[in-house]
């Protein structure tokens, strides 16, 4: 799989292999909308917010909420939803976006939401060699 680009068994009716899916990543990943505990509204299921959003993530020592694109970035409606989910729950958001050259994915950067010391951690954490290329 590639940013962006949905599994070659994802369908219109959902998985294709469903039954027979892989232990690793499908059987034991399970984002925010599928978590037991997690009461988010319709419109943030992921193919409906565009957005994979993971409550219990951990980041150099932070308590994170995680968002992941699904497509080249999250949409603002969806971020800012989730921004003032960060705030109402004092956890700090980290997200992706995916970067562009030429129409094709080339590297990923992560942006970081919150208190001014999670954005200081996130400025001094995460720089220019911390972009992933694909």
């Amino acid at each position: 799989m590639e940013p962006g680009k949905p599994c070659s068994h994802c369908t219109t009716q959902g998985c294709a292999i469903y039954e027979s899916r892989p232990e690793i990543p499908c059987r034991k990943f399970r984002c925010a909308w599928l978590s037991e505990g997690e009461s988010l509204p319709e419109n943030m299921r992921p193919d409906q917010c565009g957005a994979i959003v993971m409550f219990d993530r951990k980041w150099n020592g932070w308590s994170i909420v995680k968002a992941v694109p699904v497509g080249v970035a999250i949409p603002e409606e969806t971020l800012e939803w989730l921004k003032a989910y960060a705030r109402e729950n004092k956890k700090p958001l980290l997200f992706q976006e995916n970067l562009l050259k030429d129409g094709q994915y080339h590297g990923i950067r992560n942006v970081g939401y919150g208190p001014p010391a999670f954005q200081e951690h996130v400025r001094k954490a995460i720089g220019p060699e911390d972009i992933m290329q694909l």
